[in-house]
């Protein structure tokens, strides 16, 4: 996980955990009425009963929130979780009657609560964007060009040992050479 990520994952990590924890208390009447307006963004919705739709809804924000505020969670699969689903509450903005304007975009007031999950995808493309960029392949990459960095610098060093060793090598055939020379004149 990168250090971009940090504050992004922590605010939209707690916030939905939170939210999915709070949920576990809601009454059978209250999951039926959050049922009915999630169909309105996500159909096949109103197939579950209330009892159902309360386990699916908390089960997948405290699933999203503790995948947010896991570091082991790489960040695009944390991103694509919160882009998820977020993508799944602004279907739901858009297609309940009173949430927007004439124009089908910006929020009435009844709308504002939920328009502002936008946030939320953003954050999770965000997310998404900075695990594609910061990927193992491009660390790996770049420990490659280290060592082939590390394997020419071992190379000049052999290279200046035995240019090092071949001069010594010559010193002492000189050396010999000059022995024998003077051998012979005494």
């Amino acid at each position: 996980m990168s250090i971009v990520q940090i504050p992004l994952r922590l605010t939209s990590g707690a916030f939905i955990l939170n939210s999915g924890i709070g949920k576990t208390k809601i009454s059978e009447e209250q999951a039926e009425g959050m049922r009915d307006m999630a169909a309105n963004g996500i159909p096949m919705l109103k197939d579950l009963s209330p009892a159902q739709f309360k386990q699916f809804i908390v089960a997948s924000e405290i699933g999203v929130g503790a995948a947010l505020l896991a570091p082991f969670v790489p960040g695009w699969l944390a991103g694509a979780a919160l882009t998820a689903f977020s993508g799944g509450l602004l279907a739901m903005y858009k297609n309940t009657e009173g949430m927007t304007q004439e124009d089908g975009i910006r929020p009435t007031q009844e709308g504002t609560a939920v328009a502002k999950d936008v946030w939320m995808a953003g954050m999770g493309l965000a997310l998404m964007a900075d695990g594609a960029v910061n990927r193992t392949a491009r660390k790996n990459a770049a420990a490659a060009r280290r060592a082939k960095r590390i394997g020419k610098a071992k190379d000049s060093k052999v290279e200046a040992i035995n240019k090092a060793r071949d001069e010594q090598i010559e010193a002492l055939r000189a050396a010999r050479h000059d022995l024998a020379e003077l051998r012979k004149q005494i």
